[in-house]
Formats: C-alpha cells, structure tokens, sequence
C-alpha cells in the first residue's frame, strides 16, 4: 500500500478520538481515524453517557448555579486518599477545558446536550464543592435511522436499556425496577431506533466525522508507531489487507486496558477467575503499549481507587461478540446484601466505590473479601429480576442458587452457614425500618436516586432479607473501560518521558492516560467521557495552533 499523509492521525474511535478528529478537522487540519475494531464508538457506545462538566453551560442556561472554584474544590477533595497523585494544573486545565469543549461542540452542531436532572454527585452533600444537580451531561435522543451511512458504523450496546432517557428511568423506579418500565414506550423507541445513553453520545459523533467526510480505517488495527529523531512520525497498521504507513501527528485514544490480562494484574492485582470487563473486546490496552515501545512513562492509581463495578459472567453470551459479562445493579437495590466467603458483610453494599474498596483490601498480602457473594430473597426476585431475567422469571441455572433456607443456601455456595445466618439476622434487624447502622447502606444520595427504588420506603435501598426461597450468586469485579493504568501525558495531552520530557508528535487522550492526569485517584461517574472528549478537543487545538 502506498504510504499516506495527513496532519493529524488519531488512532481509536471512542468520544476522546472523535472529539479530536472533529475538532482539528474544524482548525482546518487534515485528519485521519484508524480503528482496529469494525465499529465506531468504543467503550463510550457501551456506557452509560454521563459527561460530568462543572459549571456547565447548559447547567447555567437552566439557572443552575456552579462555579470554577467549587468543581475544583471537589475533585481535590475526592481525590484526598492520594493527594500525590492530584495536579491542580492539569485539574484546572481539564475543568476549564470540558466547560469550553462542551460548549463548541454543541455550538458547532456536532451534539446537542440535555442535562440529567436531579443527579447528584457522588458524594454530595458531604464534600465540599459537591452539588445536587447540574453536572451531568448526556446527548438528546438522536435516531439511528436518520444517520444515512454513519449508522452501520455505529457499535450496539448490551448494557442500558438504549431509547429511554434518564428522566424516564428515574421516573420508573431506577436501572433495576423494570417491572415499572413502560413496555409501550420500549418498544416503540426500538422501533424508531431512538439511541441514548453512550450509544446516543457516539452516535452524534459518528454522525459528524462522516457528514464531514473525515477520512476513516477501521479494522486496521496500529501495529507500530513510526518514529525518527525529531520524535513519533506517524504509525503502521499490518493487517490481512498488507502493511500501510500512515504519517501525522499522532494522538492515540485506544482506550482503557480491560482485555489485557496483563495490565489488569499489574494495575489492579484481580483474579483472572474473580474478574472480566464490560468493555468491548476490542478495548486491550494498545495505546499503552505504543506509547510505551517509544519510551513513554507510565503510572496507575491504586488498585482499591480503580473504576471498577460489581457483576456476574452469563453461561453463554447472547449476542455475536458478547464476552457474557453484565453489571449488576441489583445488589443496590433492597432485600439484598454482598458478602465474603466467610459469610460476613464487609461494606456499604449499594455503593460500589465501597464494594470495591472493601473486595480489595489486603490483610497480610490476602484479599479476604475475595471472592464475595451477593445474598437476595424471593421479595426482590419478584420485583427486579437479574439482568437478562425479568422480575419473577425463573434465573439461570448456572448462575443463580436457590434454597428455602439460609442454611441451605450457604452449603450450596460453598461458606460459612452459621455466620451467614448471623449476618441476615443482624441485617435484618433494622433493615425493617430502613437502617444500617454498621455500613450506612442506603445513605448515599447518590445511590438513592440512580440505583435504588424510588417507591421502596422507608429506604430505595435497602429491606430485609425475610422472604424464601433464598438466592445467591458469586460475583466478580468488572473493569469499565475506565483505566486504572496508562500512559503519563502533561498539558493538551502531551504523552511524556519517564523524565517528564514530552515525546513530539505524540499525544494520548480518554482512558489510555492515567487517571492521574486531573483528577488524582479520586472518582465520580462521568469523569471518564468528560476527560475524554476534553483532551481529544485540546490536543487538536494545542497540535493545530503549533502547525500554523
């Protein structure tokens, strides 16, 4: 193949590569997307579409107040456990940009933004800065059949319920009480191929890098980058079509690390048999190996600060490409509690920063909250199912265990019986009046709103476990697409040297950067895509301004 020229070469086609490739193709600069995968979208077609944008402008525009000074206040407040890893900087630089990103975008028509009301921080009312609304930004509906060619691009997701919006599922009792969800509106959204969420976010992107002719690869996956002494070159793509050489800037946007074993266990240190990812398989940690073959430092958050969420593996996927993983928001929900293998409860269960932190703690180099078990009676069972399985519908043999006893129950799942019966009898206590006085579960605002059921009182979280038969399930802890690990990058992107040099003509944005770069290890959802679709905007801005 010849080898082709362009200004600027972005590699990977999630909301950070598709907010580069658009805006340095508005500066005027030529562009080219090459994508290994036969889609578009990435990890941001499969989740959940929150952007967290403090002090945004559609926030303002409904009269919302915020400010700079607060949304800083907050991220360096969540990010207390490791202050060395917190760059006001690089934090101030990330939030000031989202607010100007987010705003061209839509200015530009690329996306138009709808607010997600009645959405709190994850910590709020407790950490300084925090606020009850305001800064969670999603995509308006868009239809997928109005995209002309840009929809066969576009990469279908497993895990929301895609054509409702976040209002409505508020307004339906929340992700797990689909026994309220309206079937009528359902369908009919499927029908129409009305796309929201992540899939909706990468559907408005997808549907201007093609409007605008941008030149696109996919199934070209980026075997190397091409460099000489001034620095990085371009990049090598060698795939079944032969050997093309594609020259350019280069802003490497490949995503998270979740399909590398190996990075899993050198960022995070989860079992191979306790872990998964809910990422596409596509998502291997590429950029992180390319940066790294031309010197790039890279650096990780500790593993208990990793974005990462309880689930479950199905026996056998349902869909072409599916890996079987799902997340599972009814351990959040009420009649339901996690626990270890010895059968004790070991965190605040509906909220899954504290799963997390508890699964991984380490105690004389063991884990002994791993593996961990998620315990439910018929009550929930008849109200929110599992997953694929809808309320009151029989579960999946190999998955869910059942006994009309607690007894019988843990001798099925392999721990302790009598602590368990203790820890349902403790729990179940003041679970009747909606208290849990040893984890607070059910007390973060938070969790109440988005994972628990809104017309459960006195608590959307949070009921005894009374009814049998008893259910059990073991769990796993899933990656997101969201990094634990990754390259070290400074302002605008720019991928750097163990000794903090910057390497030329390479950047890296979304989640093939350490988390570092901002936010510290410290996590709120939404941080994610924002960061994403910030530094793809500022990197082609920074890349543009030096060529002209």
């Amino acid at each position: 193949m010849p080898d082709l020229r362009f200004d600027i070469v972005v590699v990977g086609s999630g909301i950070g590569g598709l907010a580069a490739a658009l805006r340095a193709d508005a500066l005027g600069a030529s562009v080219c997307m090459i994508e290994k995968a036969p889609h578009l979208g990435g990890a941001t077609a499969w989740s959940g579409g929150q952007v967290w944008i403090g002090a945004n402008h559609v926030a303002q525009r409904l009269g919302i107040k915020d400010s700079f000074e607060e949304t800083i206040q907050y991220v360096q407040a969540i990010a207390g456990n490791h202050p060395e890893l917190f760059d006001p900087e690089l934090a101030s630089e990330w939030i000031n940009g989202a607010r100007e990103a987010a705003q061209w975008f839509e200015d530009e028509g690329i996306i138009e933004w709808r607010l997600i009301p009645s959405y709190e921080d994850y910590y709020f009312p407790e950490v300084a800065g925090s606020k009850e609304e305001g800064r969670y930004l999603t995509g308006e509906p868009i239809t997928g059949h109005l995209m002309g060619e840009s929809r066969k691009l576009l990469l279908d997701a497993p895990h929301w319920p895609i054509g409702i919006t976040y209002e409505e599922m508020f307004a339906w009792g929340g992700v797990a009480a689909r026994d309220r969800w309206d079937p009528t509106i359902l369908d009919q959204r499927k029908r129409d191929d009305i796309l929201t969420f992540g899939q909706g976010i990468a559907a408005w992107f997808a549907k201007a890098l093609v409007d605008r002719d941008i030149t696109l690869f996919t199934e070209q996956p980026v075997s190397s980058l091409i460099s000489e002494k001034t620095g990085v070159v371009g990049v090598r793509s060698d795939s079944d079509t032969g050997v093309l050489d594609i020259y350019g800037t280069v802003i490497l946007a490949t995503g998270s690390h979740d399909w590398a074993q190996a990075f899993s266990d050198q960022f995070i240190g989860i079992p191979k048999e306790d872990g998964g990812s809910l990422a596409p398989v596509s998502i291997e940690g590429n950029g992180i190996d390319l940066g790294a073959s031309v010197g790039a430092a890279i650096s990780a958050v500790p593993g208990v600060a990793a974005p990462i969420t309880p689930g479950y593996r199905l026996p056998y996927p349902t869909f072409e490409g599916d890996s079987g993983f799902r997340g599972c928001y009814e351990h959040c929900m009420p009649h339901t509690i996690l626990v270890n293998k010895s059968g004790e409860r070991f965190c605040d269960d509906s909220f899954h920063p504290s799963v997390i932190a508890g699964a991984l703690k380490n105690k004389n180099g063991e884990t002994p909250n791993m593996p961990f078990f998620m315990i439910w009676d018929e009550w929930h069972h008849q109200r929110y199912g599992l997953g694929i399985t809808g309320p009151g519908e029989p579960y999946i043999d190999e998955l869910v265990f059942s006994s009309q006893t607690i007894k019988g129950l843990a001798s099925q799942l392999g721990i302790d019986a009598k602590q368990l019966e203790k820890s349902v009898q403790d729990y179940n206590l003041y679970a009747k009046n909606g208290l849990d006085p040893k984890f607070g579960r059910g007390t973060n605002a938070s969790v109440r709103t988005f994972r628990g059921d809104g017309d459960h009182q006195p608590n959307p979280n949070v009921g005894p476990i009374i009814d049998p038969p008893f259910f059990g399930m073991r769990m796993r802890l899933l990656n997101t697409g969201i990094a634990a690990g990754g390259l070290v990058a400074g302002p605008s992107g720019h991928v750097l040297r163990k000794d903090g040099s910057e390497i030329p003509g390479l950047y890296a944005v979304g989640e093939c950067v350490t988390r570092t770069t901002g936010g510290g290890a410290g996590y709120n959802s939404g941080y994610s895509l924002s960061r994403a679709m910030t530094y793809g905007y500022l990197a082609a801005t920074s890349i543009c301004a030096e060529e002209t």
